[in-house]
């Protein structure tokens, strides 16, 4: 096999159908937040999406990039340092597109003047670009040289002492493992959300011409920072998809998960669809700790709700970030997470279309009770608010669920 075949084979672009659902999607949603705002209500507005992206970049990188489906395809053509860094900006950037569709959606769909500020327009956008760009490149970067750390971390007598202690000062089990992907996350997150916030001064204060030089002083810094161990890229590759399949592996064996996830704790889902709902958690669990990366999400929303943006805009935050819980929806669409022939084996369309929409329903309570404290704190979402965004929540979870029994039948015929 050559290398070229192996190349082509692990940089499978996305489908057309999938991109142009997303793509009007995005449009759909983004006509109905920032359609008829102004030019710096939409500055505004991008700002505090790239705030939301770098706290999502720093938590989830690891886990979208690793372990990395295509290691034994690689492993087999050999991939040499160069090619490993092509492959991994391919992966992001399949992964990343829609992210800058959104953001050329907020800035340049405007439905009442489109023709209007389009030079302010587009440095926006390339600011944007460049912000989220340099953050990605400096969390992969960071992320992809842990592999031998978080090692040292789970074998030594030094993690195991860390283990030890935490369990008895704090009665918290945690993987010592876990440690510099933590460290990692902090770091990202305090470095996106303070290049955020500088930016956004020196915007004000100088204007755009000093933040884009600011930007792209950032993202040359992300990229001398990724070049400094360019040399080693295939050996931290290896050694860090190897611990995360570790890890994660680890993590759902033994007593450990058995008192993770239980059929019996699904009290909100009916008798009927419990095994079923059950098995999609147990999957996701595999990949993303989902309560984590909600329960990250409800912190930097209150964030951003500690700034005291218009209420509007708060709506329209608590909105998206409503929507992207189904993100975790679309990873059970995946053929490792969901076969078709083990589906069509184990129920019906129809089972696994109610089965994708009531484990979505275990978000509204959360979602219930933290605008509730958020209104009674701050004074927003109001209930006419909470009432929509509940209520859009509820009908886009059927609507999601409806694509994965499109493609269990398109699979099947």
């Amino acid at each position: 096999i050559s290398k070229m075949a192996i190349r082509s084979g692990i940089s499978t672009p996305p489908k057309a159908s999938v991109i142009a659902i997303t793509a009007i999607a995005i449009a759909i949603f983004v006509g109905m937040w920032t359609g008829s705002a102004v030019i710096d209500e939409r500055i505004v507005t991008l700002r505090y999406l790239l705030l939301i992206l770098s706290a999502m970049i720093a938590f989830a990188t690891p886990y979208l990039l690793f372990p990395d489906k295509n290691i034994a395809l690689i492993q087999i053509g050999n991939l040499n340092n160069i090619q490993i860094g092509k492959y991994l900006l391919n992966k992001g950037v399949r992964i990343s597109w829609p992210v800058f569709f959104l953001m050329a959606a907020v800035l340049f769909l405007d439905l009442n003047n489109p023709v209007q500020d389009l030079w302010l327009k587009s440095i926006s956008l390339l600011n944007g670009i460049l912000f989220y760009s340099a953050i990605t490149l400096f969390a992969a970067s960071r992320y992809l040289k842990s592999g031998f750390d978080s090692q040292f971390w789970q074998e030594s007598e030094k993690g195991r002492r860390f283990r030890k202690q935490m369990a008895d000062y704090f009665k918290y089990p945690i993987d010592p493992g876990s440690v510099p992907s933590l460290i990692n996350t902090i770091v990202v997150l305090i470095l996106g959300s303070f290049i955020a916030i500088i930016a956004s001064v020196i915007y004000h204060q100088a204007g755009y011409a000093w933040e884009l030089l600011l930007l792209i002083l950032t993202l040359a810094g992300s990229y001398i920072y990724y070049q400094s161990f360019k040399s080693r890229v295939t050996i931290n590759f290896y050694s860090t998809n190897a611990f995360f399949l570790e890890f994660f592996g680890s993590s759902i064996k033994g007593e450990e998960f058995a008192t993770r996830r239980e059929v019996n704790q699904l009290w909100w889902v009916p008798q009927r669809l419990k095994a079923h709902v059950w098995q999609f958690l147990v999957q996701l669990d595999r990949k993303i700790p989902a309560g984590r990366v909600i329960a990250a999400g409800h912190i930097f929303v209150w964030m951003i709700a500690y700034q005291r943006p218009d209420p509007t805009v708060m709506a329209y935050i608590w909105l998206l970030f409503a929507l992207s819980h189904h993100l975790f929806v679309f990873m059970t669409f995946g053929a490792d997470v969901s076969p078709g022939w083990l589906h069509r084996w184990l129920g019906s369309a129809k089972i696994w279309l109610l089965s994708r929409f009531w484990m979505q329903l275990r978000w509204v309570v959360p979602l219930l009770l933290s605008m509730n404290l958020q209104l009674f704190v701050f004074g927003s979402p109001d209930f006419i608010v909470q009432g929509s965004i509940l209520i859009l929540f509820i009908i886009t979870s059927w609507i999601v669920s409806m694509f994965g029994i499109a493609g269990l039948k398109k699979e099947s015929s």
